[in-house]
């Protein structure tokens, strides 16, 4: 037996190993079928990003972080303001 044959019949094995009975048999698991519905969600063309296709809560979230980033901002825009122009000394 050449090593090419060991190696084809080593392959044969593994591929009936790794074949389960729900596959061969033509059913589709109930959390594929779950998993399918939810990408054919996401991958919906209404016009929505993706991040905002989750529902409520997506926007909720949206919303919260964009809120963050403008109180950010405007906290910089502050402290180079502060920085610009300090406060005068007084002399006494």
């Amino acid at each position: 037996m050449s090593a090419k044959n060991v190696a084809k019949l080593m392959l044969q094995g593994s591929r009936q190993f790794s074949k389960t009975s729900i596959a061969s048999s033509g059913e589709v698991a109930p959390g594929y079928k779950k998993l399918k519905d939810i990408q054919a969600k996401f991958q919906k063309p209404d016009g929505k990003p993706v991040f905002l296709k989750g529902g409520t809560f997506d926007n909720v979230l949206y919303l919260t972080t964009m809120g963050l980033c403008v109180l950010g901002l405007a906290g910089i825009g502050k402290v180079l303001y502060e920085l610009s122009y300090p406060p005068k000394q007084s002399d006494e």
